[in-house]
Formats: C-alpha cells, structure tokens, sequence
C-alpha cells in the first residue's frame, strides 16, 4: 500500500517551514532597512540603521489593521515615563510613517521600543530615530542586557 501524498507532505511540512521567533512573527521594514532577530537575542528585532521622524514602517501585505506603540527609551531599555508613547493607528494599510500618530507629534531624536500589532499578533522592535545633524549610533546592546535581568525577576 502506498502512502499518500498528503500523508507525506504533513509529515515533512513541519521539517521545512521556518519557525519565527516569539516576539518576532512577522517581518518588518523601517526606513528600508528590514528589522533583524541578532543571535542571543529572544526579546525583539533591530533595525540595523538610524531613521528618520518620517521614515516608513511597511509590512509584507496589507492588513485590515496596524497598530503601532512606540516606547519613547533610554539607551538602557528603560521606558521614559515623563513621555508618552506614540500611538499609530491605520485601517487597510500594508505601510505608514512613523510621523502619522495620532497625536500629530513626530517621534523625537532617540531610542524606541515598537509593538506593532497586525493580524492578531505582535512584532516588537527597536529603533533609533536620529537627529538630522547627528552622527548615526545604534548599540542595542544595553536594551538587551536591561530587558533580559527585568525578564528575570
């Protein structure tokens, strides 16, 4: 008796399908630089480059709804609470920029933490909006190591 087809292909599926980290189960691109997972890094993607207030966040298809939280940080990964976040709210989008909060407020020259929430699921990122005369820096080292002992506890 030969086994079929579709028998085969569920026994192999789960071998080939790419498993997507936790915090990161879809791909995001800032500024058109595509967020990373670094290795040793479970708690969010990267984007690579410094962005500007104006920059686009596109996704890989449009959604029927996005929502973005961006967490104002200090390079440690501590949440400035004296600031608000910056809230992003689109219907039938596949992309929007970062200046089309709600508040009509521009993201200020810093460090962000990003939930965006599509599809019920959320990918969470860090960025760093640069100022238009700074040089670029980008460590996300320190965010990691703050976000990991507050995991911790």
């Amino acid at each position: 008796m030969k086994p079929s087809l579709a028998f085969l292909f569920c026994l192999v599926a789960p071998l080939v399908a790419e498993e997507r980290p936790t915090f990161y189960p879809f791909d995001i691109t800032l500024g058109g630089t595509k967020a990373e997972m670094k290795a040793g890094n479970e708690l969010f993607a990267e984007v690579g480059k410094p962005v500007t207030a104006d920059a686009v966040l596109a996704l890989e298809k449009e959604v029927p709804m996005l929502i973005v939280n961006a967490f104002p940080c200090k390079e440690d990964g501590t949440v400035e609470e004296a600031q608000a976040a910056a809230i992003i709210f689109a219907n039938n989008v596949k992309e929007v920029k970062l200046d089309a909060t709600m508040d009509k407020k521009k993201l200020a020259p810093g460090t962000y933490l990003a939930n965006v929430v599509a599809e019920g699921k959320t990918s969470r990122i860090v960025f760093t909006v640069a100022a238009p005369d700074a040089k670029p820096k980008v460590d996300f080292s320190k965010v990691l190591g703050f976000l990991k002992k507050k995991a911790g506890q």
